[in-house]
């Protein structure tokens, strides 16, 4: 009984601290716009740490929908992308989709959490563009065509090889992600700027689409959900993504299609399936 008590009670002291040590993460940060980082800390004892990739328009309340649904335990946290809240008004010329400053504040959040504060496992969930924030993030760490962008925020050779076991050690979600801003703009939504976006990813080659065949290699763990029908990203290259990320991805892919009502619906098929992980 008393080890038993030992035990718990040294749990709750090296979660505490972790829950400390992530608050610093709301400290300065390198980006001159607000990343406002919002950490819900765990009320489980669970260790688990899962970064909320959000969507276009939307913002770190990300966060707060994924706490709501009640699956992923452990402790979350939520963060802005450079172009947040983003609508049709704003001058898409000048966003950060479709290029390296897109992923930037991911990839410093995941630095901060595995080589400053040491974490050795860490989890993503993204949904929609987040979804395809995370590939593209992915790729630059895989691949050195980035490393000088990333070296100016201290992510160098080691540290990208931090991140990517610590990423191997947790599970990645993929919400219904972006697979290529092309596919929007050609079946779902002709809008100016999706056409705008399309055209600069493109030519960055920082389409998710496109970004997977960089993949080649990595063993994770990867929980893909997609939606029929998909009213928003369209559905035309759903095969095309799940057969080059299988191609790419040496470790687990599981892949989930689900019927319940379209991509900005609660996903049930998809939290079912992960509860089976």
């Amino acid at each position: 009984m008393f080890i038993q008590i030992m035990i718990v009670t040294m749990t709750l002291i090296t979660t505490a601290s972790s829950q400390q040590n992530l608050s610093s993460l709301r400290d300065h940060n390198p980006f001159p716009y607000n990343l406002d980082i919002k950490v819900i800390p765990t009320t489980s004892g669970n260790t688990d740490v899962t970064i909320c990739c959000h969507g276009y328009g939307h913002n770190n309340q990300i966060v707060d929908v994924v706490k709501s649904f009640n699956v992923i335990p452990g402790t979350l946290i939520g963060f802005n992308f450079p172009d947040y809240t983003i609508t049709p008004a704003v001058d898409h010329t000048k966003a950060a989709y479709g290029t390296i400053k897109e992923i930037l504040p991911l990839l410093y959040i995941l630095k901060r959490c595995i080589h400053d504060l040491q974490l050795t496992k860490i989890n993503l969930y993204g949904f929609s563009a987040g979804g395809g924030a995370i590939i593209n993030a992915l790729a630059a760490l895989h691949n050195n065509r980035f490393d000088t962008e990333l070296k100016e925020i201290d992510i160098t050779n080691d540290v990208k090889k931090e991140i990517m076991t610590a990423l191997e050690h947790g599970i990645i979600i993929l919400d219904c992600p972006l697979k290529s801003w092309n596919e929007i703009y050609k079946t779902t939504i002709p809008a100016r700027e999706f056409k705008i976006l399309a055209t600069v990813a493109t030519k960055n080659s920082m389409n998710p689409l496109e970004a997977l065949s960089s993949l080649s290699g990595l063993t994770l763990n990867i929980l893909l959900h997609f939606q029929k029908p998909d009213q928003i990203l369209g559905n035309r290259d759903d095969t095309l993504f799940i057969e080059r990320l299988k191609k790419a991805n040496t470790g687990l892919t599981k892949v989930v299609i689900g019927f319940d009502g379209g991509h900005n619906s609660m996903h049930r098929t998809l939290w079912n399936a992960y509860r089976k992980l």
